[in-house]
């Protein structure tokens, strides 16, 4: 079995360990996903410590273990979204020493099938002079270096999610490109997650979920985003599919 280990999520207590899990010959492999908490440093003794191992699922897929489980925090509470059946979105909850399947959809032969989440996290500043007003740094708008910049300045005060998400995917039989939907994570408290084709059938070039979404004029009051698409275009008639 190998295994692979992956970084300490920024701006998050948790870190994903991934390993790959052999089925019977003619069959895909899966993936074992661990999901570890409070990975600790000590700069001083140059010792690193390993985080408690809070909870592991089975992902029925052999790709996409990482790129499936993304936490966001809603008020003080850690929640996930992820993807253990291949054809399905959930929500799990993380505690300090477990984790807890929350809610979402269940698995289906003609589910979207989900290759990456993304939930927007962001840092509320201030201009520092006056009139003073509130600025927003949204994560999708810089690198990931930019923004833990942003996190370890001495100045930073909070890291806040939206409460809204990304998830990009397909159906199966439409794996030619990845379709982008729209999660609307407000109700994760009550155990309701939505997730629509708030965008209609939304083609995304090639790259990370990220990469395809800006907020630079976003605020919490003032909800204008912008998406990359991809589209087909018949360079003969212009028409375009």
């Amino acid at each position: 079995m190998e295994q692979l280990h992956y970084k300490p999520i920024i701006g998050t207590p948790f870190r994903l360990e991934i390993s790959s899990v052999q089925n019977k010959p003619g069959t895909w492999n899966s993936t074992k996903v661990s999901i570890y908490r409070d990975d600790d440093y000590d700069v001083v003794a140059n010792i690193y410590r390993k985080g408690i191992l809070i909870g592991e699922y089975l992902r029925n897929y052999s790709n996409y273990g990482f790129e499936t489980f993304y936490p966001f925090q809603i008020g003080e509470e850690w929640y996930a979204l992820y993807s253990a059946d291949y054809t399905a979105t959930r929500v799990m909850k993380l505690h300090v020493d477990r984790i807890e399947d929350w809610c979402g959809e269940e698995s289906h032969s003609n589910g979207f099938c989900p290759v990456e989440f993304y939930v927007p996290k962001f840092i509320r500043s201030s201009n520092g002079s006056e009139p003073k007003y509130e600025i927003f740094y949204v994560d999708c708008d810089y690198s990931f270096e930019e923004f833990h910049d942003e996190i370890v300045n001495p100045e930073f005060e909070k890291l806040e999610y939206c409460n809204f998400g990304f998830l990009c995917g397909c159906v199966w039989g439409d794996d030619t490109s990845w379709k982008l939907r729209y999660i609307d994570l407000s109700q994760i408290p009550d155990k309701v997650l939505s997730i629509t084709d708030k965008f209609g059938y939304w083609e995304l070039p090639e790259g990370p979920l990220r990469n395809h979404i800006r907020m630079d004029g976003w605020e919490p009051d003032h909800n204008w985003i912008c998406l990359t698409r991809q589209e087909h275009i018949n360079l003969k008639t212009d028409e375009r599919c």
